[in-house]
């Protein structure tokens, strides 16, 4: 069992085309492994429970020091404390479920819009036609900011959650220096005028003891909330299609309304989390079993092992929309948990809605592209045709 541990390579061109690859080994594993391939090194949770746990110990696994695996000053979202509650206050009443149901008539509208045009296009893709533009939108619309150039923003997003797992991530400083400048400039721009609805304006007037919020935390703040914003549900509705024509019969029965949409949106997420974990750093010595994870150290969360658990899912490696999604770990549990989780969701449901009535004859081309970093998991491309 150690060799087959030993050998985990979650960089490796094998591991990073199916990191059910990675699970399968974490899994048969030490509870903490220690990965030593990446500088600096870390530890890995895997198991479901003990993920599950951690993740409700915010005092012992903190986010202060950034969710990837170099250690960031961070605050905004990714922060600890009464500093976290206050900020989540700001934002949280945009992403609770009486706003986001407001979004529905909207999201069908823009998916309408994005697909209006395919019906003459042999062949087109999944990624770039629809799952990147639809959740960059209405982000955007969200936020207060202009749709007109979303291809510049979709590249800070790529840009940004490269950098949080680059073993270089200075490489990426120029790029982000132009979200930074742009996203100042709209802060500024907020605060020289009266408060609107926009979620920019929210967070460029909040304020701590009589101040606003530094400019580095409310750059840094929208910059979180539209990274995030964007690229789950991109790769949320990208793999998910991608098993529906990959799997004999699973489109053909979601057609024909066989297959309830929301257990195979839970069962994507457990099969393909589009984040296959997050980092925290311990505050104290812990302890698995025989292994101690020192104070001041980066701990991976495995969402993508933990989802295939057989101590918690029955016949984990099978994609099975009938099974109860209400386990499934993706999005974190605890005072972190994701804040655009019902929004990725309904934006998944629009997007299936509108594939399943205008191509119910859809056909995937071939597997397309991987997105690049190792902590996510997408089709960065995604080819198909409907005739």
């Amino acid at each position: 069992m150690d060799k087959i541990i030993k050998k985990l390579d979650l960089m490796s061109n094998e591991e990073l085309h199916d990191p059910s690859i990675s699970a399968n080994k974490l899994l048969n594993g030490e509870r903490a492994f220690f990965y030593d391939l990446y500088d600096p090194p870390f530890y890995i949770l895997s198991r479901y429970d003990d993920i599950n746990k951690a993740l409700r110990d915010p005092d012992t696994f903190l986010e202060g020091y950034g969710n990837g695996p170099n250690f960031i000053s961070s605050n905004g979202i990714v922060s600890d404390g009464d500093h976290h509650t206050f900020i989540r206050r700001i934002v949280q009443p945009n992403f609770l479920m009486g706003s986001i149901r407001n979004l529905e008539t909207r999201l069908e509208e823009i998916t309408d819009d994005l697909l209006s045009d395919i019906n003459d296009r042999e062949v087109w893709d999944i990624h770039d036609d629809l799952s990147f533009p639809l959740p960059v939108i209405i982000i955007c619309e969200i936020l207060g900011i202009p749709t007109d150039d979303i291809k510049k923003f979709k590249g800070w997003a790529d840009a940004a959650v490269a950098q949080m797992c680059s073993e270089e991530p200075e490489t990426f400083e120029k790029e982000l220096d132009k979200m930074n400048d742009y996203f100042l400039l709209l802060i500024n721009k907020k605060r020289s005028i009266p408060e609107d609805e926009s979620l920019i304006s929210k967070i460029a007037n909040s304020k701590i003891n009589d101040k606003y919020l530094a400019d580095d935390e409310a750059v840094l703040l929208i910059k979180q909330i539209f990274v995030a914003g964007n690229e789950t549900t991109t790769s949320l509705i990208s793999n998910l299609v991608w098993r529906m024509l990959s799997i004999d019969n699973l489109w053909e029965d979601f057609v024909n309304d066989r297959l309830e949409i929301d257990g195979l949106i839970s069962e994507s997420l457990r099969y393909d989390p589009p984040l296959l974990g997050l980092f925290k750093t311990t505050s104290r010595d812990v302890t698995y079993d025989n292994v101690t994870i020192p104070s001041n150290t980066k701990v991976m969360m495995h969402y993508g092992a933990a989802n295939r658990d057989s101590e918690i899912f029955d016949n984990p490696n099978k994609f099975d929309s009938t099974r109860d999604g209400k386990k499934v770990i993706s999005f974190s549990v605890g005072i972190h948990i994701c804040l655009g989780r019902e929004l990725a969701k309904l934006e998944t449901r629009v997007a299936l809605r509108a594939l399943r009535k205008k191509f119910p004859n859809l056909k995937l081309i071939n597997n397309g592209q991987r997105v690049g970093p190792f902590l996510f998991w997408g089709r960065s491309k995604l080819p198909v045709s409907h005739n």
